[in-house]
């Protein structure tokens, strides 16, 4: 069971970007998505990925295969049996079929291409205050396609395409779908995922502190691209920036920071880049900084060879200089000890 919600895992957080979030979120407030993506291979073949989140954390993970609905987490499973949710599930199975049927459908109607993928994405986050926000929306290739609005029964299209178009009207005169999302965003969900959140208080608020590392690539005759990985981190927001002589460096064509990617231990991790010309003298360090370090911050420095050459090549000088410069007084001190010997024996 663990092993399908460990791969839809790493499977969704690619196909969709979620919003960024703060690193405190689950002690603020309570935050509940769902991913589902339908790979359309031909009018008669349909492969499908589904995951529900706590935060970041799989909930509940669609089998690939059987397309059963499991349940990732025992303290989940205690959750979902004290609520709606889990007759919902027993007729998941229903859902599924209606769905891939309904998008065969608008594919025919809209004389569409195999094959295609179809996403959705739903969240409801519930505040401390007592007042939520809720989304449904759909995407068709990687773009927005139809919005849902909440208590005005309506999908709204996203694109001026004849698909968006045609997929607003029919969702919209199905009316049993907008009772249901109603339903689900106005009573059960709000019921569910504070049962969640106590149920699951350990899972959904751990921390693991980052670890960071800068190294180099070439990237030019006379420049360097430094690298700082920083890995195994928890929970997702993290703030990575580079320091030039202590200084942070501003946005810039030569920084570039990657999207946080999730690793197999459902920990995460990112890259940051900055090009630079080593022989300009400066120093430079990654600073990281994460929930999990409190106050306090990761701070990678970069050794740069110039700068290192130049230190070298200065202790070098002064320790020529002080050696000369004793020699020279050594020579001078003999000389005129020899010079006036017979009357200064007595210091001997």
């Amino acid at each position: 069971m663990w092993p399908h919600c460990l791969f839809l895992f790493l499977l969704l957080h690619e196909t969709w970007a979620e919003p960024e979030t703060s690193c405190h979120l689950p002690a603020e407030s309570q935050f509940f998505q769902l991913f589902c993506t339908l790979l359309l291979d031909n009018v008669s073949s349909t492969e499908m990925a589904g995951m529900a989140l706590m935060g970041d954390v799989p909930i509940l993970a669609l089998d690939p295969h059987t397309w059963n609905i499991n349940i990732c987490r025992p303290w989940a499973q205690e959750a979902t049996a004290e609520t709606e949710i889990a007759k919902i599930l027993s007729f998941s199975m229903v859902g599924i079929r209606n769905m891939i049927r309904f998008a065969h459908e608008m594919a025919a109607k809209a004389g569409l291409d195999y094959p295609l993928v179809f996403q959705i994405h739903a969240g409801y986050e519930l505040y401390p205050n007592g007042t939520s926000w809720s989304f449904v929306n759909i995407g068709e290739g990687g773009r927005d396609l139809v919005t849902y609005e909440l208590g005005r029964e309506r999908w709204v299209p996203q694109r001026s395409t004849p698909l968006a178009e045609l997929v607003s009207h029919s969702l919209t005169d199905l009316r049993a779908v907008s009772g249901f999302l109603d339903h689900i965003f106005s009573v059960i969900l709000p019921t569910y995922t504070p049962i969640l959140q106590k149920r699951g208080r350990t899972d959904l608020e751990r921390q693991v502190p980052p670890m960071a590392v800068v190294f180099t690539r070439t990237a030019g005759p006379a420049q360097l691209l430094l690298v700082c990985r920083v890995t195994s981190f928890y929970p997702r927001p993290i703030t990575v920036t580079w320091l030039r002589d202590g200084q942070e460096v501003p946005p810039s064509p030569a920084v570039s920071t990657s999207s946080v990617l999730p690793n197999a231990d459902l920990t995460y991790q990112l890259r940051s880049t900055l090009l630079v010309f080593p022989r300009d003298g400066h120093s430079y360090a990654c600073h990281v900084r994460h929930c999990s370090l409190g106050d306090r911050s990761l701070l990678v420095p970069w050794e740069n060879p110039s700068v290192s050459s130049t230190v070298g090549i200065t202790i070098t000088v002064l320790l020529l200089t002080a050696v000369i410069t004793g020699g020279v007084w050594w020579w001078r001190r003999r000389k005129h000890a020899g010079s006036g010997r017979n009357s200064r024996t007595f210091l001997i």
